[in-house]
């Protein structure tokens, strides 16, 4: 995933580097602006930029001010240069600016391919990789599988916490994934643009918190709040066909934090309380109640282990009036009492 950034102000000229941008770097999120400030403001706003094309002649401030703004921000962000003027003062100002490259107007499109594979330094493995994950985000959500996206989601999130590597690295697959979802969710238009608002706050909370323990079930909040809108809308836009038991579970998966009933979810499933208990059995092979302590505990286990909540509280986040029945499901499910199981999995958390 690459956030790229271009500053031109002249619309034809962005709406080609844009194009040409997408297509040839498949996982880019594009980010544009026409002048300076606007470029500042993407500069403080953006966590991470990989790759910046600036236009020295934008309005003020102009391109060698926004080039200086963000060095000072960001040494690690690729710059390329771009203008119509073949003049050798601004070549030699460019190469005091440690600028990555130089192009004149108008750029060749084989000039300007050429020109990023060899800046980024493309990784076709992580190429090929980022678009099955972006195939596979795109695919649970269309196929509205919510209960598969919030196990794939909480997986991604207690891996992330689990590394031992660097603050950058562990939350890079998390910003990943929430970048493609970003995606995703734009192509939906307006309809979903303050969910696409909601991702990008918890990119920046996440970057900043560094996945430390007191922000684990704050994240874990947002990311299921996220959900909920983008499965919502991917319910409305359904075009194949959704049996009882899917929509029990697409219920059970959006009120996963609340008090689940079986007459509230047979009411939204479109059937009678006993056919649905019955029914559930017999396909699932796991009684009703039994599959929503399986995943209520699935998110408890991730709680007790990667954040800071005590196990009342978790008991309360789960809609367990009494912690002591939550503590006697969590050890009929595990094997072991919740302050047994956290004592157990924990490691020191950076």
């Amino acid at each position: 995933m690459y956030n790229i950034v271009i500053v031109e102000d002249e619309l034809i000229e962005s709406e080609a580097l844009r194009r040409i941008i997408c297509q040839c770097v498949e996982n880019a999120v594009v980010h544009e602006a026409a002048t300076g400030k606007k470029a500042i403001q993407l500069i403080d706003n953006l966590e991470r930029i990989d790759m910046i094309f600036v236009d020295i002649n934008i309005p003020l401030p102009n391109g060698n001010q926004v080039i200086q703004y963000l060095k000072k921000k960001n040494t690690d962000t690729k710059v390329i240069v771009t203008t119509a003027n073949d003049d050798f003062d601004i070549v030699r100002n460019m190469l005091s600016l440690k600028v990555d490259d130089y192009l004149l107007k108008p750029v060749k499109q084989s000039i300007l391919t050429d020109t990023i594979k060899k800046t980024l330094d493309f990784n076709e493995a992580d190429i090929v990789a980022s678009k099955a994950l972006k195939q596979q985000i795109g695919g649970m959500i269309e196929r509205c599988d919510y209960a598969q996206w919030h196990s794939f989601l909480f997986t991604t999130l207690d891996e992330a916490y689990a590394s031992p590597q660097c603050s950058v690295e562990r939350y890079k697959n998390v910003t990943e994934v929430l970048e493609l979802l970003n995606q995703h969710v734009a192509a939906q238009g307006e309809k979903l643009a303050p969910t696409s608002k909601k991702i990008s706050v918890l990119i920046q909370d996440i970057a900043q918190s560094s996945l430390n323990g007191n922000a684990y079930f704050r994240i874990m909040t947002n990311l299921l709040a996220i959900s909920e809108e983008v499965f919502d809308q991917a319910l409305k836009n359904f075009n194949g066909s959704m049996d009882f038991i899917d929509r029990a579970k697409f219920h059970i998966e959006k009120n996963i934090l609340n008090n689940l009933t079986l007459d509230d979810i047979a009411t939204k499933s479109f059937v009678s309380s006993c056919y649905l208990s019955r029914a559930f059995k017999k396909i699932t092979g796991t009684g009703f109640s039994n599959y929503i302590a399986n995943r209520k505990i699935g998110i408890a286990k991730s709680l007790l282990q990667f954040s800071d909540l005590k196990v009342n509280t978790i008991a309360l986040e789960l809609s367990y009036q009494d912690a002591n029945y939550f503590c006697r499901i969590f050890k009929k499910e595990t094997g072991l009492a919740p302050s047994d199981f956290r004592c157990r999995v924990c490691a020191p958390r950076s």
